[in-house]
């Protein structure tokens, strides 16, 4: 499959590079695509943005570890991320992280650090994840100079295929497909709080889901 082999070499070319992180993640122990995604290990992902714009930055973290045993709640981890930006104010409005919290926040090369080492050899889940996926591209490109080649599972896009046809305003927003399944309404905006809901809504799609169902095949309805 041509997205495979697209991430066995994005991984070569980062095994060779000069920053720790990104070389360990290199060399993680991934899992196949061919294998049942029961079997995979995933880290639900949520970024808080100052807005959708191209140049858009990072203003929070959130993520958890997870397999369908169960969520690992020991190993969730939450960050603000420093910025000294003016921030937009439509999205202030949404995420509330403010200027004067941004400026507080944690360096971003520190926060991507301690992402590449929980997410080595896991892959993402997030609702809408190729917001996900690019921000952390962009983030270790601007970083590092790097390609990170990335996995990436979306319960959005699992949810168009298990409710198909859905009309209405928001009815493929997370908040929405989570009462689907039955799932408790959370707060959004936060980014451990989404990262948690994109964990719980996902296992619940897998068990909607075909006990053998390949782990690529979630892979490759990422947009």
């Amino acid at each position: 499959m041509l997205q495979g082999w697209r991430f066995r070499r994005g991984l070569e070319r980062l095994a060779q590079c000069d920053v720790p992180a990104l070389r360990n993640y290199a060399r993680a122990d991934w899992p196949e695509r061919a294998a049942p995604a029961r079997q995979a290990r995933f880290i639900a992902l949520d970024f808080e943005l100052d807005g959708l714009k191209d140049n858009a930055h990072l203003l929070q973290a959130g993520w958890v570890p997870f397999t369908v045993e169960g969520i690992d709640l020991g190993g969730a981890r939450t960050f603000d991320i420093r910025s000294g930006k003016r921030l937009d104010d439509a999205a202030v409005t949404i995420h509330g992280i403010g200027e004067q919290r941004a400026r507080e926040g944690a360096p971003l090369a520190d926060v991507v650090a301690a992402l590449l080492g929980d997410l080595a050899g896991a892959v993402i889940v997030a609702h809408g994840a190729s917001i996900e996926r690019g921000a952390l591209q962009g983030a270790v490109r601007k970083l590092h100079g790097a390609a990170l080649p990335v996995r990436a599972v979306c319960t959005l896009a699992i949810e168009r295929h298990l409710s198909p046809r859905l009309t209405g305003t928001g009815s493929y927003r997370l908040g929405a497909a989570r009462n689907r399944h039955g799932l408790p309404d959370y707060d959004a905006h936060d980014a451990l709080t989404d990262a948690l809901a994109a964990a719980e809504l996902f296992l619940a799609q897998l068990r909607r889901l075909p006990a053998d169902q390949r782990l690529g095949t979630l892979e490759a309805m990422t947009p």
